[in-house]
C-alpha cells in the first residue's frame, strides 16, 4: 500500500526513523553489555586463578577500615569473602554479557557498582591500600586509575539502561537457570581448585622459568652516576664513577687536562644502578640474631641448587603438610642442594618448630610475610631454584 497524501508520507518517515532508532538501540545495548561483561568476566577470572592473593587484598582492606576483628590466623573469612568475591563478579559478567535475567542483573551491577566505585574513591584519596587487585596480579593499576575505571563502568551501566531492550528473554526458561548453575559450578570449582594448589597461572616474580636474581659470579657493585653541565655549549652530559671504563669521569679528566674549568657539576641528577637485586620486591634471607641479608648469596649460588621451605606462619601452617614437605627434603641430597626454611615467624618459635618437624639441620631465616605470600601461596610450600632461576614450585599437595 502506498500513501499519497502528507499524513502517510509523514506515517512512513516516522515508521523508518523508529526502525533506525530501534536498530540503533540494540546496536547500543549490545556494546555496552559486552563491554561491561567482559570486564567482570576477566576481573572476575584472575581473582579466581589467584584467590589467595585476592584473600589478602581483603585482608588488608579489613584491617585499614578497621574490621581487624573478623580476622584469625586461618584467613578464613578473609578466603569466604574472595570467593563470593570471585562468583560474584563472574557470573555477573557472564549474564550480562549474554542477556540472562536482564533487570535482576542490572541492579545487581547497580550495587556493585555503587560499593566499588565508593571504596575506590576513599582509596585514592587516602592511598591506604597500594592497589585494590581488581584484575589480580594481572594487570596493575594505580588507585586513581582503579577509580576512573569504575567511573567509566558507571557510565556504561548508565548507557544499558538508557539502551535496554525492554524484551522478553529469548532463551525461555530452563536455560538461563541451568546455564546460570554450570556458570558458578565452573568458577566455584576453579577457584577452590586454585586455593589448594599453587594458581594455575602466575603472573608473580616467582613464576616457574623468572630469574630472580644474577648468579654470584654475575653480580656487579653498584655504579653512581654524576651530570656535569659544559659550561661553553649548556650541554649536559652523564659520567660514570666507576674506577675504570670508558664513560667515566676518570676517563674524562685523563683525556681533558681543562675539565674542571670546562664542565660544572650538577646537583640532584645523580643516580645508581644497582643490578644486584632480588626480582622480587621485600623479599630478604636474614639469619636468626642478625641484619645482614643474605638473599643474593644463597639464591644465586652457583654450586648448589636451592630448596625453600616456605611457611609464613609457623603457628598455622598445614601440620599434614608441614610432615609431607619434610619427609620430602630429608630424601635431597644436602651437597648438591641447600635446604633453608623461610618464615615472618617470630624466632622465639623457631625451636620448636624445628623439633616438631625434625629440621634442626636446616637453617632457618626471616623475610617479610608479604614477600613469602608473593612467592608461594601455599602454607607451607616449596620452591626450587638452580642458579638464580626458579626451577619448580610446590604446593605442599602437590608432593
Amino acid at each position: 500500500m502506498s500513501y499519497t497524501n502528507g499524513n502517510g508520507k509523514r506515517a512512513v518517515i516516522n515508521n523508518k526513523t523508529q526502525i533506525h532508532m530501534d536498530k540503533f538501540r540494540n546496536i547500543a545495548d549490545y556494546i555496552l553489555r559486552g563491554i561491561f561483561g567482559l570486564v567482570f568476566i576477566f576481573s572476575g577470572f584472575v581473582k579466581a586463578i589467584d584467590p589467595m592473593g585476592t584473600a589478602y587484598k581483603v585482608e588488608e582492606y579489613l584491617n585499614v577500615f578497621g574490621f581487624s576483628f573478623l580476622l584469625n590466623d586461618a584467613l578464613t573469612f578473609p578466603i569466604i569473602i574472595a570467593i563470593i568475591l570471585c562468583v560474584l563478579e563472574f557470573s555477573l559478567g557472564v549474564m550480562m554479557f549474554f542477556h540472562i535475567y536482564n533487570k535482576p542483573v542490572r541492579w545487581a551491577g547497580v550495587v556493585f557498582m555503587t560499593f566499588f566505585t565508593i571504596t575506590t574513591f576513599i582509596d585514592a584519596l587516602t592511598n591506604n591500600v597500594s592497589d585494590c587487585g581488581c584484575f589480580g596480579d594481572a594487570v596493575k593499576l594505580t588507585n586513581w586509575q582503579t577509580f576512573w575505571k569504575n567511573i567509566v563502568l558507571d557510565i556504561i551501566l548508565v548507557g544499558i539502561f538508557v539502551f535496554d531492550k525492554k524484551e522478553k528473554e529469548f532463551y525461555g526458561k530452563k536455560l538461563p537457570f541451568f546455564a546460570t548453575l554450570l556458570t558458578l559450578l565452573v568458577i566455584v570449582a576453579f577457584s577452590v581448585r586454585n586455593i589448594l594448589l599453587e594458581p594455575i597461572v602466575d603472573f608473580r616474580p616467582w613464576k616457574v622459568g623468572n630469574v630472580i636474581c644474577p648468579t654470584v659470579d654475575k653480580q656487579q657493585p653498584p655504579i653512581a652516576y654524576a651530570t656535569y653541565k659544559n659550561n661553553k655549549t649548556g650541554k649536559e652530559k652523564e659520567f660514570s664513577l666507576a674506577s675504570e671504563g670508558d664513560g667515566t669521569l676518570m676517563q674524562a679528566y685523563e683525556q681533558d687536562a681543562n675539565f674542571a674549568e670546562n664542565w660544572t657539576y650538577v646537583g640532584g641528577k645523580e643516580r645508581i644502578i644497582n643490578t644486584n637485586t632480588i626480582a622480587a620486591d621485600g623479599f630478604s634471607l636474614v639469619e636468626l640474631d642478625d641484619t645482614k641479608d643474605n638473599a643474593l648469596e644463597i639464591l644465586g649460588d652457583t654450586a648448589r641448587d636451592v630448596y625453600i621451605v616456605a611457611v609464613w606462619n609457623l603457628k598455622t601452617t598445614n601440620e599434614k603438610g608441614m610432615r609431607k614437605i619434610a619427609n620430602y627434603i630429608k630424601q635431597l641430597d644436602t651437597e648438591k642442594n641447600n635446604i633453608i626454611i623461610v618464615t615472618a615467624s617470630s624466632t622465639k618459635t623457631w625451636y620448636d618448630f624445628s623439633q616438631k618437624y625434625g629440621l634442626q639441620d636446616y637453617m632457618f631465616y626471616s623475610c617479610d610475610d608479604k614477600a613469602i605470600k608473593a612467592m608461594i601461596r601455599s602454607n607451607p610450600g616449596l620452591v626450587h631454584l638452580s642458579k638464580g632461576v626458579v626451577k619448580e614450585k610446590f604446593a605442599w599437595r602437590d608432593l
